[in-house]
């Protein structure tokens, strides 16, 4: 029974590395501002002035008002799998529904200028987060009658939060011409895993379950992110950021809780070569980030937009997991980096009325479709709405619908492909945000 210690360490590594299922580029999540949401997240070289440049362009702190800003992005997403002929389960049922949820991303900003040249910011944002849950029958009732998925032996309820505190400094360098940002990034993130585990083969029941694994753990890491805009004409900026990857170190416990097979003597044996509960660690590596990108202001009031981003998810190469009781074994997931391009444009309708609209395609981080991360590449259509309250109150309001195309992929650990998955997604996005002096990028 030791491997399925290493099963549920793997686990863990991978609802870090998987996303909210609404989400491609493994668990990144770009809807920390309703008016950078409108702009499906463009905007390293004309940041938004809600203070969300602490995240999406450090420099930008420099050429914005003083500001606080709080925010949420509700993500809902929902998950179908469908398996091929010939490859449905005993049960018979070939279409398995994951029922949509709805997820609370929340996030924070404070900008101050010290002076016409130097500001300061903090942030407080979750650029990483999963919530991924398909149906299964409890453990005290394997055989409930109802949908029971097999990807419930790879993970069927898991959750991942990550939270970042980013400190930042911004400074003009030549005063309306170059723009720098530097700062660190506290990271804070917890994991909670459940899976089922396959009997050992040698009893005959490879394909049964026998018993319920869950995995908790927490942990906290730091890294640093730095950016620069350069003002290349009165119309036209060029602006690149980078996040350093970040190691967190994940220290958890693994509860086994037994599953009845029905075979009272199998049954006895399995319960006395169950795993005693224990602790477990790893270290994630989140990913690095490179974004460069350009804003050309067409018109006084007509802003356009284009980002390039790169997604270092090849640090997912491989992951070395301990045990307490057990040897450590190193886990091999296999994860690419990724490109994603983003274009938007942000039109001033009115002193009072801004809207957005944005387009956004990246690849998929992931070799393989999983019940972990049911991803591939994706499209995004956004749309969004400022409106000015008062001289210095003002809302916006983002919402994005998210166009997978449907992919192939495994319901089993290692398995052959068993289906297709189709995900569906969108968020809503709502930022208010109030500017001392009522200033205004």
């Amino acid at each position: 029974m030791r491997r399925s210690l290493a099963i549920a360490g793997a686990a863990a590594v991978a609802c870090a590395a998987a996303g909210t299922p609404l989400h491609a580029q493994g668990s990144s999540v770009d809807q920390q501002s309703a008016c950078m949401a409108g702009r499906v997240g463009a905007g390293v070289a004309m940041p938004c002035d809600d203070g969300s440049a602490v995240y999406f362009s450090p420099a930008g702190l420099a050429n914005s008002p003083s500001v606080v800003s709080a925010g949420v992005a509700l993500v809902r997403a929902g998950s179908t799998f469908r398996y091929d002929a010939g490859m449905e389960p005993v049960d018979g049922i070939s279409v398995i529904d994951r029922e949509a949820e709805t997820i609370p991303v929340p996030q924070g900003y404070v900008n101050f200028r010290v002076n016409p040249r130097l500001a300061v910011g903090i942030g407080a944002l979750a650029p990483y987060g999963l919530g991924l849950e398909w149906p299964v029958c409890a453990a005290d009732n394997p055989d409930c009658g109802e949908q029971n998925f097999e990807g419930r032996f790879t993970g069927y309820d898991n959750q991942l939060r990550g939270l970042y505190i980013q400190p930042t400094v911004a400074y003009q360098l030549i005063p309306n011409r170059l723009s720098l940002g530097v700062g660190v990034d506290y990271v804070m993130g917890s994991i909670e895993v459940h899976r089922r585990q396959f009997g050992p083969a040698a009893l005959g029941l490879g394909n049964a379950e026998v018993a319920d694994v869950t995995l908790k753990g927490d942990g906290t890491g730091l890294t640093y992110h730095v950016g620069g805009i350069l003002q290349l004409d009165p119309r036209t900026s060029l602006g690149v950021r980078y996040l350093g990857s970040a190691e967190v170190d994940i220290d958890g416990d693994a509860a086994f809780v037994q599953v009845n097979t029905g075979n009272t003597g199998i049954d006895a044996l399995i319960g006395a070569g169950l795993p005693e509960d224990q602790g477990v660690s790893t270290t994630i590596e989140f990913p690095a980030q490179l974004v460069v990108g350009l804003g050309y202001r067409a018109t006084d009031r007509l802003a356009l937009l284009l980002d390039y981003q790169r997604t270092y998810w090849s640090s997912f190469d491989a992951f070395p997991v301990e045990f307490e009781n057990e040897d450590p074994e190193t886990l091999e997931l296999g994860y690419s980096s990724t490109n994603t391009f983003r274009f938007a444009a942000d039109f001033s309708a009115t002193e009072a009325l801004a809207l957005r609209a944005g387009f956004r395609y990246n690849e998929a981080a992931s070799p393989r479709a999983t019940p972990f991360l049911p991803e591939g590449e994706r499209n995004y259509y956004t749309l969004g709405l400022g409106y000015r309250l008062s001289h210095a109150l003002s809302t916006d309001f983002g919402f994005q619908y998210i166009n997978q195309p449907d992919r192939a992929g495994a319901v089993v650990p290692g398995g052959p492909r068993a289906g297709i998955y189709e995900a569906t997604g969108m968020v809503f996005n709502f930022t208010l945000a109030y500017r001392f002096g009522g200033m205004r990028q």
